[in-house]
């Protein structure tokens, strides 16, 4: 793949921007913002202490309608952890469940855990927290990189990103172990029950039946995958994957993938003493440390308002607070800046079910209160006419 920045000399017709979505509404660190995909009108705001929103998408209303509250059992003790995705069954509309990824107290050590959990909506709308079924636990052996997204595919099969463990370097070489869970993608049917497990295994993984293998994963050598999407069109698996000292990437997660962390930082080397296996997939693109120090993976942009941009995938920096749009021309990927004029850190990128782009977003990266964002165009002055850069 060619790592390619496109430099603009000017810009002619206007500029991409975000803006709030409510007058006078604000978060407590929101980090997801998404739709049960039966009510179009409202959205709901995950907050990383436990709690989630139901809120109308009306620019003046003041009502933010509480619908879960897990803050008994979230634990936040280091700041990447908490309640950390939530996403809606396919089928929500008749069986009212939806999965949530968060850290958890382990009783047996000082540690703490990683649970997959389902949850049951009642009637009333609120979340009945005696439905918890515990779907998977990791363990944990470090306060961070725990990832991750939970989603689920076109195919029906749950999702989810599950970073290599913490500390840094990736000490106990998990990102190429695939004996364990953390530092890969994994693939589940939580639809179906198997040999003791609140889900199974498709078939069609890529790594079934091999030795001394997960059969869950479907694909590892991933350092901490900070937000993943599928594209609603075509259907890839995009990802945000945090770096070590130098490089931050975007992958597009295949089937038995290998990332090559902790090998390779990016398509560089990062461990010298490592044998290099064949078929190390690198990024689609990344960007060093002059452009930031933390991506937040977000959506290709698959709405009605921005015609030119139709196809493109949007991120952002969390560290920096700088946004991007990505294109590609066969080989060749072009990186658009965007939001020139309101530098934010975005916890994750949100997509509505006509396609158009939230955030949620501070005003920069040790912010703790947060507001929904929406993309917008907006005309530049001659003074603001500059060259988009990294």
């Amino acid at each position: 793949m060619i790592f390619e920045t496109l430099i603009s000399t000017c810009l002619t017709v206007g500029q991409l921007t975000f803006e709030p979505v409510h007058d006078n509404l604000s978060f407590k660190e929101p980090i997801q913002v998404l739709y049960d995909g039966v009510d179009h009108a409202n959205m709901y705001v995950v907050e990383k202490d436990g709690v989630v929103y139901k809120v109308s998408e009306d620019s003046t209303t003041t009502e933010k309608i509480k619908v879960m509250d897990i803050k008994d059992r979230v634990v936040v003790k280091n700041s990447e952890e908490g309640l950390l995705s939530l996403a809606f069954h396919p089928n929500f509309k008749d069986n009212n469940l939806l999965y949530v990824w968060y850290t958890a107290d382990d009783p047996d050590s000082r540690k703490n855990d990683t649970l997959l959990s389902s949850f049951k909506v009642s009637e009333d709308g609120v979340v009945d927290n005696d439905s918890e079924t515990t779907i998977m636990t990791v363990k944990q052996p470090w306060g961070n990189h725990n990832g991750g997204t939970v989603l689920f595919g076109p195919d029906g099969m749950l999702y989810l990103s599950i970073g290599d463990g913490g500390s840094g370097g990736d000490p106990h070489g998990n990102g190429q172990n695939k004996n364990t869970l953390l530092g890969t993608v994994i693939r589940i049917d939580v639809d179906n029950t198997s040999e003791g497990r609140a889900y199974s295994i498709p078939n069609d993984n890529p790594f079934v039946g091999e030795k001394n293998t997960r059969a869950e994963i479907w694909a590892y050598g991933l350092r901490n995958v900070w937000r993943m999407s599928f594209d609603r069109e075509t259907g890839k698996l995009w990802a945000g994957d945090v770096g070590q000292h130098d490089w931050e990437e975007i992958d597009i997660i295949e089937s038995g993938g290998n990332y090559g962390w902790k090998i390779k930082e990016g398509s560089h080397e990062f461990d010298g003493k490592a044998a290099v296996p064949p078929g190390l997939i690198n990024p689609v693109y990344e960007y060093g440390r002059r452009e930031g120090g933390s991506i937040t993976g977000g959506y290709v942009y698959r709405g009605s308002k921005f015609k030119e941009n139709i196809g493109d995938y949007f991120f952002n920096d969390y560290m920096s607070g700088r946004s991007w749009s990505l294109s590609q021309d066969g080989d060749t990927v072009s990186v658009k800046r965007i939001a020139l004029d309101t530098p934010l850190a975005v916890s994750s990128f949100g997509e509505t079910p006509t396609g158009e782009l939230l955030i949620c977003g501070f005003k920069n990266a040790y912010g703790r209160k947060g507001k929904i964002y929406r993309l917008v165009s907006v005309e530049l002055d001659s003074s603001d006419k500059e060259s988009n850069i990294r």
